[in-house]
């Protein structure tokens, strides 16, 4: 048993047994990942076929791996599934970039064999995952947001806002001026630290009187570090 979970030489028999037993041990590893990924992101949220799409890319990377013969096809192939997270990842999708790669690693440990350090890093960094996501590792305990205003172009945005801002928030800083609408619209986007008294809707009503009514967008930011200040 030892010696099946830890070879000293990886490698996976190309028989039925073989590929059976890698692509087996590849999904149940890539379901525990999807699992970990789900109870980490139940409150942040996440694409629906995104925990499906981990389960199917760990037996995915390992039928890749001992199909392909030859270390330089097998270096183009993974090169080609590791492009795929540049096609699908986003700024705003940090977990789920470091999931995929989870996921890919997973595939490549039971595609060589690896069977036994494939089992003990999953564990591993799963546990981590879960402490790190219990604990809200990295994520600070004021309410900071997004604040993107829009306003005519013939209103002077200088300081504009200044008197709201201080009246609502702890803390803002005016962070991108831009124009929309080819030049008929400006956009200011600041970041802001909303007080737990805050009144939301109170705070947008009170930007609307004086933005002409255009729109205003406040966006949630969990996950962004505190302003340095104006």
């Amino acid at each position: 048993m030892t010696k099946f979970l830890f070879p000293a030489i990886g490698g996976v028999e190309l028989n039925a047994k073989g590929v059976l037993t890698s692509v087996a041990m590849a999904l149940v590893l890539g379901l525990v990942l999807s699992l970990v990924y789900l109870y980490t992101n139940r409150k942040r949220g996440y694409t629906s076929d995104f925990p499906a799409a981990i389960v199917l890319l760990a037996p995915l990377m390992a039928s890749v791996i001992f199909l392909v013969n030859s270390s330089v096809a097998a270096a183009v192939s993974l090169g080609g599934a590791l492009a795929l997270l540049r096609i699908r990842s986003n700024p705003r999708d940090t977990m789920d970039i470091t999931s995929l790669l989870f996921a890919i690693v997973i595939g490549i440990g039971c595609g060589t064999g690896y069977y036994g350090v494939s089992i003990v890093i999953t564990l591993i960094l799963c546990a981590i995952m879960v402490i790190l996501s219990t604990v809200k590792f990295g994520i600070p305990k004021k309410n900071l947001a997004t604040v993107k205003i829009f306003i005519p172009e013939d209103l002077n945005f200088d300081g504009a806002f200044d008197d709201i801002l201080d009246k609502y928030t702890i803390d803002w800083n005016l962070n991108q001026i831009r124009t929309s609408d080819f030049g008929s619209v400006y956009e200011l986007r600041y970041t802001v630290t909303l007080s737990d008294k805050t009144d939301r809707r109170e705070f947008i009503d009170a930007i609307r009187t004086r933005n002409g009514n255009l729109d205003v967008v406040i966006t949630l930011r969990d996950y962004d570090s505190v302003p340095s200040g104006k």
